[in-house]
């Protein structure tokens, strides 16, 4: 069976969440990521559940991005939507999987009037980040953050 990107499903949260948990086990630094991607679950099933969007193949999730329409850009002034979490399991990586979550996000969003996607890339991200380069995002800004 092919894969498809399809709506989320109640059973697929569980597998979701062991999915980025995966994921977080490679980054020491986010202690607390599980916790907002919970809640960045919650969110999105309860707000914008067609921009929750499940990479399956053979009727299994692999993976999952979360796309959300977030209005009028404050820099460019452009409608614009968030790619707000990307997750895929670890064997399937290599697989063009995030790069097809990608382009459905795009398309999600496009479809609803946004006409630019932003996300977030941690600066731990390393090879994890080209992904993003590779589908075309460009560093638009920079997050500093300073311990006090």
């Amino acid at each position: 069976m092919p894969l498809v990107v399809r709506r989320v499903k109640v059973q697929d949260l569980s597998v979701l969440e062991s999915l980025e948990g995966e994921t977080v086990r490679s980054f020491p630094a986010r202690k607390r990521w599980m916790e907002s991607y919970r809640s960045l679950l919650e969110r999105a099933l309860t707000e914008e559940p067609e921009g929750l969007l499940v990479a399956d193949f053979d009727g299994r999730a692999i993976g999952a991005a979360i796309a959300r329409v977030r209005g009028t850009h404050p820099v460019t002034g452009e409608e614009h939507g968030r790619l707000e979490a990307l997750t895929v399991a670890p064997a399937w990586r290599a697989h063009g999987i995030r790069e097809r979550l990608i382009k459905e996000a795009e398309a999600y969003l496009k479809s609803r009037g946004c006409r630019l996607m932003v996300t977030t890339l941690r600066t731990d991200a390393g090879a994890e980040g080209e992904v993003f380069k590779s589908t075309g995002f460009t560093v638009a800004a920079w997050e500093l953050e300073r311990a006090l």
